[in-house]
C-alpha cells in the first residue's frame, strides 16, 4: 500500500497560517465596512507570511494553468503570432492569490485568474462571491442576437432576491468570439457577465475585467426604473386648462404657410410676344346738317 508523503513541517505551519488567515478573511465585511480594513491589513499580512517561497514552490505554482487550480494567460503555449510568453513568476503568482483570498476566493476550482498580471473572478468565482453576500438569483440567457461575425450579444434577465429585495436586472452580455467558438463557451462567458454585473449592482464592488470579454461594456437596465419612466408624465397638466393647452398644442403642429421654391438655373422657355395696340386720338364728331329743319332768315 503507497503511503501519502508527510508535508516538511514548514509546509505544515504555512497550511495552518494560511488557513486562519482565510477563515478570518471570510469573517470580515470589506465591501460595506470601513473598519474592515484595519483587519484587511491584518490578513494581508498573515497571509503573506504563510506564502513562502517554499510554499509558493511546492504548493500553488503547481494549480498554475491547471483545470484544478487557476487559469492565466501565459500558460507556456506559443500565441496566434508563434510566440511564446514566459509563465508568471512567483511574486506575481502570490500577489493574486493574496488579491483573491483577501475577497473569499481560493486558488483552487478555476475561482480566479491572472490576465496580464492581475487577478480577475471567473464566472465559478463570482458564484462564491455572491452565495458569499446571501444572493439568491435566476439567470435567464436568451439566443445571440448579434449579426457580428466578431462579437455576440446575449440578453439576460437575471430575477434575484438580496436583503428582503425583489428585483430583475436585464444585463446584455457581449463577448467576443471567432471561427473557434463554440455556443456553450459563448453562453458560459454571458453567464460570467451577467453574474459579474449582478454582484456589481449589489454591492457597487467591480474587480474589473480584461479577458475577452470586456472589448464592450453592459448594458444594465432595472426592470422597475423603466415601468416608472414609462408611466410618468402621462396624466393631465398641472395648471393649465384645456384652452391653453389646445392652444400650446397647435402653435407646436402648425406648419409654414409658406413653403419656398427651390431654385434652379436651368434656362426657362421665353413667353410669346403679344402685340400691343396704340392708342390713336380720334377727333370730335360734327354734328351732321338738319335738311329738313326750317331755314332761318338771313335779317
Amino acid at each position: 500500500m503507497c503511503k501519502t508523503p508527510e508535508l516538511p513541517a514548514t509546509i505544515v505551519a504555512a497550511q495552518e497560517k494560511f488557513e486562519v488567515a482565510l477563515r478570518d478573511a471570510a469573517a470580515i465585511d470589506i465591501v460595506n465596512n470601513f473598519g474592515a480594513a484595519f483587519k484587511a491589513a491584518q490578513v494581508i499580512t498573515l497571509i503573506r507570511e504563510a506564502l513562502t517561497d517554499e510554499v509558493m514552490a511546492k504548493v500553488f505554482m503547481p494549480l498554475m494553468n491547471t483545470k484544478v487550480g487557476f487559469r492565466t494567460d501565459r500558460d507556456g503555449k506559443p500565441d496566434k503570432n508563434g510566440k511564446t510568453k514566459p509563465l508568471y513568476d512567483v511574486a506575481t503568482v502570490r500577489d493574486a492569490i493574496v488579491d483573491a483570498a483577501i475577497i473569499g476566493l481560493l486558488p483552487t476550482g478555476n475561482q480566479f485568474n491572472i490576465i496580464s498580471g492581475t487577478m480577475y473572478p471567473t464566472k465559478e468565482g463570482y458564484t462564491v462571491l455572491l452565495k458569499k453576500i446571501g444572493a439568491k438569483y435566476i439567470i435567464d440567457i436568451q439566443a445571440d442576437r448579434s449579426q457580428n461575425p466578431g462579437f455576440a450579444e446575449f440578453p439576460c434577465k437575471i430575477s434575484y432576491s438580496y436583503n428582503g429585495e425583489k428585483n430583475s436586472l436585464t444585463v446584455v452580455a457581449t463577448v467576443r468570439r471567432d471561427q473557434y467558438s463554440s455556443n456553450d463557451q459563448l453562453r458560459g462567458k454571458a453567464e460570467r457577465r451577467a453574474k459579474k454585473a449582478l454582484y456589481e449592482y449589489l454591492t457597487g464592488t467591480d474587480y474589473g475585467d480584461a479577458d475577452e470579454t470586456s472589448s464592450r461594456p453592459n448594458v444594465v437596465i432595472d426592470t422597475v426604473a423603466v415601468e416608472i419612466s414609462e408611466k410618468a408624465n402621462t396624466g393631465a397638466a398641472i395648471g393649465f386648462d384645456d384652452e391653453e393647452a389646445t392652444i400650446v398644442t397647435e402653435s407646436a403642429q402648425e406648419a409654414p404657410a409658406y413653403a419656398p421654391q427651390a431654385q434652379t438655373n436651368a434656362a426657362q422657355p421665353a413667353a410669346p410676344v403679344q402685340p400691343v395696340e396704340v392708342y390713336q386720338p380720334q377727333a370730335d364728331p360734327q354734328p351732321a346738317p338738319a335738311y329738313n329743319a326750317p331755314r332761318r332768315p338771313g335779317f
